[in-house]
């Protein structure tokens, strides 16, 4: 039976931990890697009610994208996803930034679910780059809130762009340098004001269309090549939906 290392090795080939950022948490965060896998749970989000179900459906491992243990821990309560997780014997393998900028990683597949033609990745491999029918910026928001289902917001919807930027979250740090990488709009999940006004008088499109959403789609292929190089697991994917509730 393979063990949670063999999972974690496999992770580690197709979006190399040393690769995070420097303030992230990627890697094996609870568990032993000699643990026995013949169940394991993929989410976006390591919550307590993701390791609650993980448990109901005796998984003994959880693979998913946001860590489990960001911040520094300074108690352990009891209704929190990592003492659960302890307690009840699942280990938790997270992939955030090394899994946004790898290949076939959340950026390609945003990319991907966007329709964009000759996907490539930035020179630092950041966000991802594609192609589109010569569009403004408004139309290209409309597409972006059909394809995600998502609450979109934007700036500079008159422009026209054919060249487009992505990166799944909170990714506004790299709008300006896929501007110089000849990208006219740029597609993140989150951004705040102060960000819309620094890509409003940049002259470069800028389209927010919600964390959960722009990241949550690349769990699905995630799943699918573990349990290709997996089949003797059994990989159950999260049905997830955002907490982020509008009125």
């Amino acid at each position: 039976m393979p063990k949670v290392i063999d999972v974690y090795n496999f992770l580690n080939s197709i979006a190399p931990f040393a690769l995070q950022e420097e303030w992230d948490n990627s890697g094996l965060l609870i568990g032993s890697g000699e643990n026995d896998v013949g169940r394991a749970y993929v989410c976006l989000d390591c919550t307590a009610d993701a390791v609650k179900k993980a448990a109901e459906l005796s998984c003994e491992l959880i693979i998913s994208h946001h860590p489990v243990i960001f911040s520094p821990l300074k108690s352990l309560p009891g209704n929190g996803a990592a003492y659960l997780a302890a307690k009840n014997g699942v280990s938790v393998i997270c992939a955030h930034t090394c899994f946004d900028f790898a290949e076939g990683g959340v950026s390609d597949t945003l990319a991907g679910v966007l329709g964009l033609k000759n996907i490539r990745k930035a020179p630092g491999g950041e966000y991802t780059l594609g192609e589109t029918e010569k569009t403004s910026v408004s139309v290209l928001a409309k597409k972006v809130k059909e394809k995600l289902n998502a609450r979109v917001s934007f700036v500079n919807g008159e422009l026209e762009a054919e060249t487009v930027a992505v990166c799944g979250g909170a990714g506004f740090d790299f709008v300006f340098d896929a501007k110089k990488n000849g990208a006219g709009v740029y597609v993140t999940g989150e951004c705040g004001y102060h960000d819309f006004l620094e890509a409003a008088s940049d002259n470069i499109g800028l389209i927010a269309a919600g964390h959960f959403e722009t990241e949550v789609k690349a769990m699905k292929p995630l799943k699918e090549r573990l349990e290709k190089n997996f089949p003797e697991i059994c990989f159950i994917l999260a049905d997830e939906s955002s907490v982020i509730k509008y009125i």
